[in-house]
């Protein structure tokens, strides 16, 4: 038995040697060598059309190719599947082969080096950090705290119309430091720019209230 299992594949490292254009296909080579009775080397060979497994439920899914070099997990499964992920429909085993390499799917890394972008999940928070650009992207994006909600930055850039809701934070606006405008400001009806005052005589009198 223990004869029959060496020549059988379950679950093993690899390293990632090329990736497809997708992200969702590698080729891979196992790093635990095979050896011989009398303990010489069996090179391994590399795996071409491995499927890369993805954190997926309908069409939301947390996308992230592997990339030549990285160190993972690779599965195999009990029969061919060269026919499911030729059509990704239920059909037969494409041969009598069992527990083969060919039939490899990489499930992620493992060994590899400290990341420099990445989301952490830790007891007092999470933390998600890049030292790169960080998209977010969507039709209504909303953000919700129950306290206090900060950006902190050198510069703060607003492409777009900035107002004040009626939700049930609704308040008032302060600026600790100077605010200034290219154009006007306004409220209400009066200008600051082009504003009139009411019940101006000559002399040292004091004007009356903004008019539009």
């Amino acid at each position: 038995m223990h004869q029959f299992l060496m020549g059988k594949s379950f679950i093993t490292l690899a390293i990632v040697t090329s990736v497809n254009e997708s992200g969702e296909v590698v080729s891979v080579k196992p790093m635990v060598e095979g050896f011989t009775g009398g303990g010489d080397l069996i090179p391994n060979s590399v795996i071409h059309g491995v499927p890369v497994w993805r954190l997926q439920r309908g069409a939301s899914a947390v996308i992230m190719p592997p990339v030549e070099g990285d160190i993972g997990l690779i599965a195999i499964c009990d029969r061919d599947i060269t026919a499911v992920k030729k059509t990704k429909q239920s059909a037969l085993p494409g041969s009598n082969r069992t527990h083969s390499y060919s039939d490899a799917i990489y499930l992620g890394g493992v060994l590899n080096a400290e990341p420099s972008q990445y989301v952490k999940f830790a007891n007092d928070g999470i933390d998600i950090v890049s030292p790169l650009v960080v998209n977010v992207n969507g039709d209504i994006i909303s953000i919700n705290a129950e306290s206090r909600a900060e950006i902190n930055a050198p510069e703060i850039l607003l492409n777009g119309q900035v107002g004040q809701g009626e939700g049930s934070y609704g308040g008032t606006a302060h600026f600790k430091n100077k605010v200034t405008s290219d154009v006007d400001f306004q409220a209400g009806s009066i200008s600051l720019i082009g504003h009139r005052t009411s019940g101006v005589e000559p002399g040292t009198g004091t004007s009356g209230t903004p008019t539009p």
